[in-house]
């Protein structure tokens, strides 16, 4: 059994795995959410984040990944405005159209045999959100079960987390890992690997093939250690 003097030395420890886990989606949701913008790239080669990115250095995926969009980040060249605008290109493609989307940025495409958006999915994903006061900001409009806003739903509740780990709040802590882990089952881990993989295939960018790896081996690598971090919170 985990007793209270166990729990109060680790706080500390789990406060810190929370906000790397917060700071690990905030840069996937970065990379999926909205176009690259020139300022974005040259924040992100300028402080090496990515580099930094804190899980999973020995997942093959998250290394591969790590290691083509930091490379394209170390070239200078791939800084300049018509770089940049290559960059848009390929995200246009993949991700917005007008064109069929070779990797669609929404989970209910991945669920449906005809790749239909707002579908069921959609309202599941939307429900998850409401538990927590969010709501996708183009509502009605635009998918809630997009990956950047699903990724931002991971990232806002790693934010909780932490706090409720800082103030010592340990059941407040337990309960939003296992919506966590509920959320990664039930959605993130239905379609991410799929999502990936037609990205991987279609992106002309090294950056977005990069990014598609550091996607599904996070993916992969937090649902494994949201179980260890459940495993040890105490008996109840």
């Amino acid at each position: 059994m985990v007793t209270t003097a166990h729990v109060l030395a680790m706080q500390g420890e789990l406060e810190t795995v929370l906000e790397a886990r917060g700071f690990a989606y905030a840069l996937l949701m970065q990379a999926f959410l909205v176009e690259p913008q020139r300022e974005q790239i040259e924040n992100l080669a300028e402080t090496g984040a990515v580099r930094l990115f804190p899980f999973g250095q020995d997942h093959p995926a998250i290394q591969q990944g790590t290691a083509a969009v930091g490379a394209f980040l170390a070239d200078p060249a791939n800084r300049s405005a018509e770089a940049v605008d290559r960059l848009v290109w390929d995200y246009t493609r993949l991700f917005v159209g007008p064109a069929r989307l070779p990797a669609p940025p929404y989970e209910s495409a991945y669920r449906t045999v005809d790749r239909l958006v707002f579908q069921e999915v959609t309202l599941e994903v939307r429900e998850a959100y409401r538990r927590y006061g969010l709501v996708a900001p183009k509502l009605g409009t635009e998918p809630d079960d997009h990956i950047g806003l699903e990724l931002s739903f991971l990232y806002e509740t790693c934010r909780l987390a932490a706090g409720a780990a800082a103030a010592g709040d340990i059941d407040g802590v337990h309960a939003i890992l296992q919506d966590q882990q509920a959320f990664l089952d039930d959605h993130l881990m239905q379609w991410v690997p799929r999502f990936a993989a037609d990205v991987r295939q279609h992106a002309e960018t090294a950056y977005y093939r990069g990014w598609a790896d550091l996607l599904a081996g996070f993916a992969e690598t937090d649902r494994d250690l949201l179980e260890e971090l459940l495993a040890e919170q105490p008996d109840r």
